[in-house]
């Protein structure tokens, strides 16, 4: 491991930790009692997110780069949504994203582009535990599912040993972290959550910062940044498999409560 995924390592497990040892619910009705249902959807929230990293499949490695800007040029489709429950002390968390991608690669040190065809899912589910109504922590721990559906087409060969790529993987695995949720006023709060995990990735971490801004009882809407990264590592020679790559960019949602 070099020093700069260790380092790296090291920074999420120490944020993890402290994030476990300290989430009240920004997406809560404040006028509802504690051991009331209290639920919230967002639906089609957006995720900004850019791409930076390197896939290895069999004996080809590529590099991955993709700009915010150049992902809402090339946007081919997306769904997402988000949604939270919870009754007293117990609430579940669940969440889903899927983007489809047509960007244009260049080649390091050439002219050549490589037309990309990329279709990403990320779904999670987890179990949420509040400390109580006015306890600002809060843990959770569950699964995450990431499905990659890739296909590269005009890959210069040679130098490269094959012409086009088409791989399709799914990582699952577990994660455990927290949230830490506090009022700045009666219509701004802002949430930071951290989860760290792993399973079929060697390590996945990732990393929420929001403010949430109230305007009444059944709406608000949050801005805020997330960094989601992966580590893969798995199978040999011809089924070698490497991802490594950073999805980090600005959220926009708006948010029902009921």
């Amino acid at each position: 491991m070099n020093a700069k995924k260790y380092s790296e390592r090291v920074l999420v497990t120490v944020f993890t930790i402290s994030m476990l040892l300290f989430g009240s619910n920004a997406w809560a009705d404040p006028n509802k009692d504690f051991n009331t249902w209290q639920n919230t959807l967002a639906p089609l929230y957006l995720w900004g997110v850019s791409m930076s990293g390197t896939s290895t499949f069999g004996t080809a490695t590529l590099p991955l780069e993709i700009e915010f800007k150049d992902a809402v040029s090339d946007l081919e489709a997306i769904f997402t949504f988000h949604y939270e429950g919870a009754k007293g002390n117990w609430g579940v968390i669940a969440d889903y994203s899927f983007l489809n991608l047509t960007p244009t690669m260049q080649v390091p040190g050439s002219p050549v582009e490589i037309n990309v065809d990329m279709k990403n899912t990320i779904a999670e589910v987890a179990g949420l535990y509040r400390f109580g109504a006015d306890n600002p922590w809060q843990l959770l721990g569950g699964v995450r599912s990431y499905v990659l559906d890739l296909s590269l087409s005009g890959i210069p060969s040679p130098p490269a040993p094959v012409t086009q790529i088409a791989v399709k993987e799914t990582i699952n695995d577990l994660f455990v972290g927290g949230r830490y949720v506090t009022d700045i006023n009666d219509k701004w709060s802002f949430l930071g959550r951290a989860d760290i995990g792993a399973g079929d990735s060697d390590l996945v971490w990732n990393l929420v910062l929001a403010f949430n801004y109230r305007f009444s009882n059944l709406l608000s809407g949050f801005v805020g940044w997330r960094v989601l990264d992966y580590d893969v590592d798995t199978g040999s020679g011809a089924d070698t498999f490497k991802y490594d790559m950073n999805h980090t960019g600005p959220l926009f949602a708006l948010a029902f409560h009921w």
